[in-house]
């Protein structure tokens, strides 16, 4: 029987430190081989976001895991860290490496992915729970990198979808994004300091059912096997909606509560 996975601010995730690392093994050996296979023509094309080129998308998810390493190893951060505006601040960060090649990008997010996979490793190993800073405040140092882990996966989809190309992931992959896509729709209810639970059941790759809550300053999303709910939708693309990609969630899932795509919204606009 399959194991539920569980991810939450105070407790981080529940995987095994060799279930982690797996999913993330199986996710940057992807996109670095992707990577590598695309033409001087194709790091050109532009992006699902259309203010970046494929170049300028991948140099950002390099960005984004070098932090993510710094972070895990307790190294000073590559960047200025500031209060974070996910509309302004990795564009901030882009004009670093204006110059470099994609050869480099490739470089040096192999580099920062495999640094972060020994470390983490070891941290889980050991039972580390000590906290990290995060995009919404203190949590649990794990959830930083299923952070990172996360807006890697969805940036391969910013990439290969324009691009005509099948976006491939494991089941595993896209668990994990399902139950950290689910975290990040809660972060509008704990900027409010509201209770909020959402349950929504993923299909279309043997995704299980996840409910995610905000209660008392803590997000947690949580699989089960079975429990009534009214929401359901395509894996991939409702966490894309919830990220701010594609349709918009009350056109996805017609009886989802505003809060849910509230964050959606805000990452489109």
């Amino acid at each position: 029987m399959t194991e539920l996975w569980k991810v939450s601010t105070g407790q981080g995730v529940s995987l095994s430190a060799e279930e982690f690392v797996g999913v993330l093994s199986a996710h940057h050996d992807r996109v670095v081989e992707m990577w590598q296979a695309l033409t001087p023509e194709q790091w050109e094309e532009l992006s699902r976001n259309p203010a970046w080129s494929v170049h300028d998308t991948a140099r950002h998810v390099a960005d984004a895991m070098a932090l993510g390493a710094s972070a895990v190893l307790g190294e000073p951060s590559p960047f200025t860290l500031g209060e974070f505006d996910p509309r302004s601040t990795p564009d901030i960060w882009l004009a670093e490496s204006a110059g470099d090649v994609p050869a480099r990008t490739v470089e040096r997010y192999a580099d920062a992915a495999q640094r972060l996979r020994v470390r983490v490793g070891e941290r889980m190993a050991a039972g580390d729970s000590s906290l990290g800073r995060t995009v919404y405040g203190p949590a649990h140092w794990s959830v930083n990198v299923v952070h990172i882990f996360w807006d890697s996966w969805l940036h391969e989809r910013d990439v290969l979808i324009p691009l005509g190309l099948v976006a491939e992931s494991t089941n595993d992959e896209q668990r994990l994004a399902a139950l950290y896509g689910l975290l990040m729709a809660m972060v509008p209810a704990r900027m409010m300091e509201q209770s909020f639970t959402a349950t929504i059941d993923f299909t279309g790759s043997g995704g299980h059912v996840v409910t995610a809550a905000h209660e008392s300053g803590e997000i947690s999303s949580a699989e089960s096997f079975s429990l009534d709910t009214d929401l359901a939708g395509d894996l991939c693309t409702v966490v894309d909606s919830l990220s701010g990609r594609g349709e918009a969630l009350e056109e996805l899932i017609p009886e989802a509560p505003a809060m849910l795509g509230s964050l959606g919204q805000f990452m489109a606009g």
